[in-house]
């Protein structure tokens, strides 16, 4: 009897009449074996595209599946007969590319439905890619929730055991839903742990969904050293009448960023200012969905001034900084306002407001003054919002003293004729002396509004004396400030210092009296590096200088919230968006977990 070909042949009779991984196995008996809705070759151990014939054909005459072939037939192993071991990496190797997968697409904010597009270029390139579920909801209701449990494994495990500062927020999605993120932050990483859906929103509501939130993440209430929320009513009732009993450490902050936007939107609101408030808000409008008119102004910045051009910054009344922004464009552009939109020759109405504002010279020039004071005055709160904002530097070491400078400054201004900025002194001094004594009256009262606000919160903010003692963590302002150990006593670590403690405070301060320090000294290494030396206040160093000083990163979760959540994935659980979110805020965070 003559020896049966080794060549594989196709079976003669075929049992299965779809075409499945089952069906191509039993056509090619020799080579391939199905596990699932996957093709695997018994010499190679890896995944082969079933639906295409060709494939398994070409496969079949690679070089790579003969010399394998070869070498199992060499070392007398059936080529049948597929390891318990090699089967249970092969099983492993291909879940492990599924979960990269489906966490790289979270980081990124790639919708998992962009698999169907994704999977054959992935079959075809890379080796694993015909581990991929042909079925999208697999993804998302097997893989998705696995691999966001391992990713907050991870980040408990950073937190666990540091002091932390939890930073709360709430806001309403497209849905009209009501969503609270918390983050928790520490040594300047701050984490999204937690999406919440909620009914409502008042401090009950919130206080418990807080208290819930970190019982299930198993954080230790006795490391919370501050929560941090905005200055609504409920969020401050929901500290003191639930959160401080059960938080013994920790103290309420709230956010120095939302105070100076609310001393900002004094001078967007005063009266005096209302012709720049209704420029910005006609230009904004004027451009709004008008891509044509924003070519023409583009081309003609061109023409006129031969610099790069840019259309007008839109005032965003949830991003600071952005009026103030938009203020300072129209200063610099508002003189070609008029001979540009007068072209136009539109009968929007947006367009006659603009020409309306500035249709005399009278009108024009006292324009041209509100621009130029409210851009050079509010470089101050502008430049005082971008450090304050900057939650990943140890920022707290200079909170009080932005805080003081800012509220002098703006008590300064209540009295003084000029010094307002250069600009704005050289056209006050082109005034008439009547015009200009009115101009300073409204001025001095502008700048009283704005310190009227400014005390209002600063006066009475719950976490100042927090930040104007953690000054003396920064060895070049720990020479000014109080030497008695006993003055600290507010602060963690301090309310019953140890004799190692009082004897290494001692000694810092000894030290900070005759070092020369760099202005441009890196705090974090400072302490770092001093840590064998003073062991026991580098530990309480490292917690305040990172103190939280704003809310910055709980709105920046907003803004990865929103940017996930669009019109076209409204259908997304509350499980799947809580999941998603989480993962895609962390994804820079968390490099190197």
């Amino acid at each position: 009897m003559k020896r049966a070909a080794d060549k594989s042949t196709p079976s003669k009779k075929l049992r299965n009449t779809q075409l499945t991984a089952q069906y191509r196995a039993e056509q090619y008996p020799n080579d391939y074996y199905a596990s699932g809705q996957q093709l695997f070759c018994k010499f190679c151990q890896h995944t082969i595209d079933w639906t295409r014939k060709d494939t398994c054909n070409d496969h079949i005459k690679s070089k790579v599946h003969i010399r394998n072939k070869v070498a199992s037939r060499t070392t007398g192993a059936s080529s049948l007969q597929v390891t318990l071991e090699s089967a249970t990496k092969s099983y492993d190797a291909r879940r492990e590319f599924v979960e990269d997968f489906v966490a790289m697409c979270a980081e990124a904010d790639i919708p998992l439905e962009k698999m169907k597009k994704m999977r054959p270029f992935l079959v075809k390139h890379c080796k694993q890619g015909g581990a991929l579920p042909e079925n999208v909801s697999s993804l998302r209701q097997i893989h998705l929730p696995r691999v966001f449990e391992q990713h907050m494994q991870k980040v408990l495990q950073e937190i666990r055991g540091k002091k932390l500062f939890v930073v709360i927020d709430e806001t309403t999605d497209n849905r009209d839903c009501s969503v609270l993120n918390i983050v928790i932050g520490t040594e300047g990483k701050y984490y999204l742990t937690d999406v919440i859906f909620m009914d409502s929103c008042n401090y009950s509501t919130v206080s418990q969904a807080i208290l819930q939130s970190l019982h299930n993440n198993q954080v230790d209430l006795n490391d919370i050293l501050a929560v941090v929320t905005d200055n609504a009513a409920y969020c401050l009732k929901a500290f003191r009448e639930v959160l401080r009993g059960v938080m013994p450490n920790s103290v309420h902050a709230t956010c120095l960023c939302h105070i100076i936007n609310l001393v900002g939107e004094t001078w967007q609101h005063y009266k005096y200012f209302s012709e720049v408030t209704a420029l910005v808000m006609w230009v904004k409008s004027a451009f709004f969905k008008k891509p044509a008119r924003k070519r023409r102004w583009v081309h003609f910045l061109t023409i006129k001034e031969a610099v790069r051009p840019k259309v007008a910054p839109e005032p965003v009344s949830t991003r600071w900084n952005s009026w103030f922004e938009s203020v300072q464009y129209h200063n610099e552009h508002v003189h070609l306002y008029k001979e540009f939109f007068a072209a136009e020759k539109s009968s929007a109405q947006a367009v006659k407001n603009i020409l309306e504002l500035m249709d005399t010279d009278v009108k024009q020039e006292a324009l041209q003054l509100k621009l130029t004071f409210i851009s050079e005055a509010c470089g101050r709160l502008v430049t005082a919002l971008r450090v304050l904002e900057g939650t990943h530097t140890p920022v707290a070491v200079s909170a009080y003293n932005i805080m003081e400078d800012l509220g002098s400054y703006l008590v300064n201004g209540t009295a003084k004729t000029h010094g307002f900025g250069t600009k704005t002194d050289e056209l006050l001094s082109q005034m008439r002396m009547s015009n200009k004594r009115d101009v300073l009256d409204h001025l001095h009262d502008g700048f009283h509004t704005a310190f009227e606000k400014f005390s209002k919160h600063w006066d009475v903010h719950p976490a100042r004396q927090i930040y104007q003692l953690v000054r003396v963590f920064d060895p070049r302002q720990a020479p000014a400030m109080e030497r008695q150990i006993e003055a600290y006593g507010t602060l963690w670590g301090f309310k019953s210092p140890s004799p190692e403690l009082s004897e290494e405070w001692a000694t810092y301060h000894h030290c900070v009296r005759n070092e020369s320090l760099s202005a441009s000294l890196n705090l974090a290494d400072y302490w770092k590096g001093t840590s064998q030396r003073f062991p026991c206040i580098g530990n309480i160093a490292m917690s305040y200088i990172y103190f939280p000083v704003s809310s910055v990163d709980c709105e920046r979760s907003f803004s990865k919230y929103k940017t996930l959540l669009t019109d076209k994935r409204e259908s997304l659980t509350e499980l799947n968006t809580k999941c998603l979110v989480i993962m895609y805020f962390n994804a820079d965070v968390c490099k190197g977990l």
